[in-house]
């Protein structure tokens, strides 16, 4: 990404009707992460026709590959994620998100049962995650990959904040 790239440190709220680049930016990422539960739900072939809109690239077979890989282990995702979008940076044609979002209520589950599949490690409640975006000739931003950093993070607006928070 060139070095002339431009943070925006307090990000809007996507709305249906974006006005501003940095908006369609978080509106492009933050609807890319509804539909790949329900690709993640599909066949794999339903999955890529899904994520077209939202992905770019090489990214999108690896999306859907991943999809592959886990129905042939008979799971599928559930639950959902809340993008707690930090930062938004861009660079005439490519852009950064980063996201402290909320995973606490995101896990997989097998097909047949239903039942949560257990994991080995304890449950996280946030992603550190890293997306960059590209916008196409046809003026939508896709993403062209997703990085989940090891580093813990902490959201801008952490629920508790926002439910306590004076009216």
């Amino acid at each position: 990404m060139p070095v002339a790239a431009t943070p925006v440190y307090a990000v809007p709220s996507a709305t249906s009707s974006p006005r501003s680049t940095h908006e369609r930016i978080q509106q492009a990422y933050t609807e890319y992460w509804a539909v790949l539960l329900r690709a993640g739900r599909s066949t794999p072939e339903q999955a890529r026709e899904l994520l077209k809109p939202y992905v770019a690239g090489g990214y999108l077979e690896q999306l859907v590959e991943g999809v592959r890989r886990m129905r042939d282990k008979g799971r599928e995702p559930s639950g959902r994620v809340t993008p707690r979008v930090k930062e938004v940076w861009l660079a005439g044609r490519h852009a950064k998100v980063v996201d402290c979002q909320d995973v606490s209520h995101a896990y997989l589950v097998d097909v047949r049962t239903g039942q949560i599949v257990a994991k080995d490690e304890p449950i996280q409640t946030f992603a550190n995650v890293e997306a960059a975006l590209r916008q196409g000739e046809d003026g939508r931003w896709r993403l062209e990959s997703v990085r989940i950093k090891d580093k813990p993070c902490t959201p801008l607006n952490p629920p508790d904040a926002m439910e306590t928070s004076p009216q």
